[in-house]
């Protein structure tokens, strides 16, 4: 359990902010959960040094409050039994107001190992990302009082704060203030109020401890692969991330997608997992994609892409054939050496450089290349074409070639 403390003079106000996460370790607790009227439940948690937990939940009824103890000097009147394996010692003292609002009294006794007797650690957290958010305000001071206003956004049972104004001239606690999760001072049910504390504002100082519990949540990302040139087939990654904790089921997400990687170069995917309670956790992994294999288009066109040609006047089209003549467009791929023959045929899209509207088909094999005629059922008129492969990795090449009469 990690703990943050502050102590700062209470005429000068504070507004903290506190996010804190930790490794849950084997000790006791208590937990708080009040109501509107001043109702609610105490539950004490106490976790073996092997690991074994036990709780109690007790309910208590509007003010005074209630205690779960083992002694008999408090002056709360409502006993809870303790959990199996506590200390005799362990103790749990709780004052509940109206609005939200509870406070406690410590014993100088020692309670079970491990606890902390500044601010008990809560131990029953709902998820892997509580968080404690709490602002802190004078609104009000003359020569023998000064009053603040507090709000408090704790996410779940898993954070808490406690406030307590301390004269630093005889050490007096004179006001002690614990805040319990879970609160939303966005909601209806804000968890807010008012403090004043009598005295001389320069003696008097404001000491602030706050505290999140978290449960564990993780997530491993697969090791660094290559894919080969099929993997726009593919909706996931294998092996898969895999997600671990108390707060699942998980839901993985990845981005890029094999689908949307970058040919031919090193791609860095992000994996979040979301647990049930909207905390996530990322790891990422690298991702080779291999295009496929593509030599240009064969003769009668004779090259593709960089040495393709262009709609511009320079270098202008790779080849020009007369009008009405039959030009075979041809190629093969190859994936990691062996050539592809089956499975989805690449595509073709025959567009006048004008940008008049394209004539689409797929290729058809022959011989182990790809072959696609352009006839005049496909141009029949003059003028410059871009002529473009769509491969099945979703790569495309390009050739400009033009008709005359």
């Amino acid at each position: 359990m990690k703990l943050i403390s502050r102590i700062i003079p209470a005429a000068l106000g504070l507004l903290a902010i506190l996010f804190v996460h930790y490794s849950q370790s084997a000790r006791a607790g208590w937990s708080v959960n009040v109501g509107a009227n001043g109702s609610g439940t105490v539950t004490v948690k106490v976790t073996s040094a092997t690991g074994i937990a036990n709780t109690v939940t007790t309910p208590f009824g509007p003010n005074p409050g209630a205690a779960i103890n083992k002694q008999s000097n408090f002056t709360f009147t409502a006993t809870g039994a303790l959990p199996a394996g506590a200390n005799p010692g362990t103790y749990v003292q709780v004052r509940a107001f109206a609005s939200y609002q509870t406070s406690i009294q410590q014993a100088t006794v020692g309670g079970d190992r491990n606890d902390n007797d500044v601010l008990l650690p809560f131990v029953i957290p709902k998820s892997a990302c509580a968080s404690s958010d709490v602002e802190i305000v004078p609104i009000q001071t003359d020569s023998t009082s000064i009053t603040f206003q507090y709000k408090a956004k704790l996410s779940d049972e898993g954070s808490a704060v406690l406030l307590r104004i301390v004269d630093t001239n005889t050490l007096q606690q004179k006001y002690v203030v614990l805040l319990a999760g879970p609160y939303d001072n966005t909601s209806p049910d804000n968890c807010e109020g008012t403090i004043t504390v009598t005295g001389n504002p320069g003696q008097l100082y404001l000491l602030l401890d706050g505290t999140t519990s978290t449960l564990p949540f993780n997530i491993s990302c697969p090791p660094d692969q290559v894919l080969d040139c099929f993997a726009a087939a593919l909706e996931t990654y294998n092996p898969p991330a895999v997600a671990t904790g108390d707060t699942g089921p998980y839901t993985i997400t990845y981005d890029p997608l094999p689908s949307q990687l970058v040919l031919g170069v090193t791609n860095t995917v992000t994996v979040t997992a979301r647990d049930t309670n909207g905390c996530t956790v990322k790891c990422q992994f690298k991702v080779y994609r291999q295009p496929i294999s593509f030599d240009g288009f064969y003769s009668p066109i004779g090259g593709a892409d960089a040495t393709g040609g262009s709609c511009d006047p320079q270098p202008g089209p790779l080849r020009t054939f007369k009008l009405g003549n039959v030009v075979p467009v041809k190629f093969a791929m190859t994936c990691n050496g062996l050539p592809i023959t089956g499975g989805v045929p690449p595509s073709i899209k025959i567009q006048n450089c004008n940008g008049s509207a394209p004539y689409e088909g797929l290729f058809q094999i022959f011989n182990n290349e790809w072959h696609f005629n352009i006839d005049s059922s496909v141009i029949n008129n003059p003028g410059k074409y871009t002529i473009t492969a769509m491969l099945p990795d979703g790569s495309t090449h390009y050739a400009v070639i033009q008709y005359k009469k």
